[in-house]
């Protein structure tokens, strides 16, 4: 089939199109070659960058650590016997202060027991009596055979019985004796049975005004409980700690009486005083991390247990240290380090970071008033011009063949 010469003309036109491609790209791929602009062109570039300046300034090494609250002193509150309980007097919640009433079981029982109790005192004291009634009449009649013996009245076995009978009158007020003191120690334990049926808040550390929070509160009136069985959970808020886990590197930089600043989510506007004042001995096999606890403060009782915690911790410091701006260390081919501008020329030096801080890294090998490039590195190699003017040359886009 034979073409028009509108066909012909198309083809003639695809033709030079892609031969202009071909060319272009040959030419590009010998551009990228050569270092991206001809030899005068790429002496003549300038490149724009953004720099900062090496100064003296004073960096703290601080480490932050996720961690959290718990209560430095939490115990149950249970009775020590067993019964129904008949009246729970606290909620959830609650603040109590010392001496305060948490429950009472049913205390009819021990109430019998301590009347019982009562009654074997009181038959043990009229046995006293009685057995001190029947000495003083043995006396009397030891007393009498003696002077009747004196008088060759009396024989000597009328003598040795009444001896005999106030021994055994001695022995009887003894053993009275002994019975009171067995009946009042029933007593005081049946006392002490019938006081545990009222449970209160009780603990022997911390300041008269302090309270404690009920953080739980396991039974409901009418409950059977056994004794030592939880009742409820109390807890003190106005100390807390926060239980973080450190690895190796950072363990041997801490130690007790460290101070830390704690933050929690719930309280954003806000940060807590703390103190290392615990670490732990050993580390944990698996994840090769010890537990360190830090007290906090917490006197208004703004924190809680159990809330999430990070933990802002000093491990080292420099003051007037040489200092650049962070952006300005990079890495090239395995070597820190930064451009130098000197005289509108990047020099790329070598540098030994050290503390971070607020932005700023410590270098050596710096001097304090040097301009460092902080901004445009990717563009940068030993030896370019820069500006920090905003006048860098463009460089052009033009392909000498």
């Amino acid at each position: 089939m034979k073409q028009g010469p509108h066909s012909l003309g198309k083809k003639i036109v695809i033709f030079i199109v892609l031969a202009i491609a071909v060319v272009a790209a040959m030419l590009w791929t010998r551009h990228e070659k050569q270092g991206g602009l001809p030899g005068p062109l790429r002496e003549q570039a300038v490149v724009g960058i953004q720099a900062g300046t090496v100064e003296r300034r004073n960096l703290a090494d601080v480490r932050v650590f996720s961690g959290t609250l718990s209560a430095e002193k939490q115990y149950d509150a249970a009775f020590k016997v067993s019964g129904r309980i008949r009246e729970i007097a606290v909620h959830l919640g609650d603040c109590l202060e010392r001496g305060a009433l948490i429950a009472r079981l049913d205390s009819e029982e021990y109430e019998q027991q301590l009347a019982q109790a009562r009654a074997e005192l009181d038959v043990a004291e009229a046995a006293l009596a009685e057995a001190q009634s029947s000495l003083v009449a043995a006396e009397r009649d030891y007393q009498r055979a003696l002077k009747l013996r004196d008088q060759k009245v009396a024989s000597a076995a009328e003598l040795e019985s009444a001896e005999t009978e106030q021994l055994a009158r001695q022995a009887g007020v003894n053993l009275a004796q002994a019975q009171i003191k067995q009946r009042q120690a029933a007593l005081r334990a049946a006392e002490v049975r019938l006081s545990y049926t009222t449970l209160t808040a009780d603990w022997h550390n911390g300041p008269e005004t302090a309270c404690r929070f009920v953080a739980g509160r396991h039974v409901d009136e009418g409950a059977t409980v056994a004794a030592n069985a939880p009742v409820v959970t109390l807890v003190d808020l106005s100390l807390l700690k926060a239980e973080i886990n450190v690895a190796e590197r950072d363990y041997a930089l801490l130690q007790t009486g460290q101070q830390a600043r704690i933050t929690i989510d719930a309280v954003p506007d806000r940060s807590f005083a703390g103190t290392v004042v615990r670490l732990a001995p050993v580390f944990e096999e698996t994840s090769r991390q010890a537990r360190v606890e830090i007290a906090v403060d917490n006197p208004d009782y703004l924190l809680k247990a159990g809330m999430f915690a990070r933990v802002y911790i000093e491990l080292s410091r420099a003051d007037q240290a040489v200092a650049a701006p962070i952006t300005a260390v990079i890495r090239r081919l395995g070597t820190t380090g930064v451009f130098v501008v000197e005289e509108g020329v990047a020099r790329f030096v070598e540098v030994n970071p050290g503390i971070e801080h607020d932005g700023w890294v410590q270098v050596d090998g710096l001097e304090v008033g040097q301009q460092v490039v902080t901004l445009g590195h990717h563009l940068l190699s030993d030896g370019v011009r820069v500006t920090t003017g905003g006048e860098a040359d463009q460089a052009p886009r033009q392909v000498n063949p």
